[in-house]
């Protein structure tokens, strides 16, 4: 296998990776569409379990969009 070979290997890994993360946090974003037009939910004080996962689930989306953009600019270069 030559040099360029495994490049372009890495290159298709990268950007399946990329596209996996960017499937799974759109799963994610619309699971939590429910609550987003939802006004008590998302104001009500205090302490909600539901509401706590909800935002960890998509700060972990975020993170994984922002995994993916990285490795789309390193397949890119």
């Amino acid at each position: 296998m030559t040099y360029r070979e495994r490049r372009e290997a890495k290159v298709a890994r990268l950007r399946e990776w990329a596209s996996k993360r960017e499937e799974k946090a759109a799963a994610v974003f619309k699971q939590g569409e429910q609550y987003h037009g939802d006004y008590a939910f998302n104001t009500q004080p205090g302490h909600i379990p539901e509401r706590a996962r909800l935002i960890a689930r998509e700060d972990r989306a975020f993170e994984s969009l922002r995994k993916a953009e990285s490795m789309e600019s390193r397949a890119a270069n």
